[in-house]
């Protein structure tokens, strides 16, 4: 594993794998992997029986293939969701943003992306009440990321039009 790297705006970056293919650039779609650990102070909807409390801990997965919205998903890397509204397929936050420019197409990440380049002094939005977990406001997002593919416009257009409903409230 590599030393952490922080960049110019704080973002926290160490490489666990190099990527050998291309970088994308600032309007492209890429479809990534993601593990995501929930900040100190996140609620949960998952109960924990056994020991009679609600998880506080979280990990989501996009590898996990129990999970409903496994696999790579769509960031379209600089498209942001605009305050209020519902996240839609291939929003992105800015250090996802960030982190992405940096890397070649087959890198794994681990990020530790600032409460500015992530969900603010509001925290995450409902999307994340989606799935059971909110980040709380002015909260670090602690995550894994791999870069797998740079999908060309003619292509994300073809499949955004074939797949996708236009507005989806899950997926980042």
């Amino acid at each position: 594993m590599s030393e952490e790297t922080i960049t110019e705006s704080g973002l926290k970056i160490t490489v666990l794998q190099e990527g050998t293919g291309e970088a994308p650039k600032s309007g492209q779609t890429v479809l990534m992997h993601y593990e995501l650990w929930a900040s100190p102070g996140a609620t949960s909807s998952d109960y924990d029986y056994e020991n009679k409390k609600y998880i506080d801990s979280i990990s989501y997965s996009t590898y996990d293939e129990r999970n409903p919205f496994s696999g790579p998903i769509q960031i379209t890397i600089g498209k942001q969701t605009p305050k209020d509204e519902i996240y839609s397929k291939g929003d992105s936050i800015g250090g996802l943003d960030e982190a992405l420019l940096s890397m070649k197409v087959g890198a794994k990440c681990s990020l530790l992306i600032p409460p500015h380049l992530g969900y603010g002094p509001e925290g995450a939005s409902s999307f994340h009440s989606f799935h059971g977990f909110v980040t709380p406001p002015s909260q670090p997002v602690r995550c894994n990321i791999e870069l797998v593919s740079i999908i060309d416009a003619q292509e994300s257009n073809k499949r955004s039009i074939e797949d996708q409903p236009e507005n989806v409230a899950y997926e980042g």
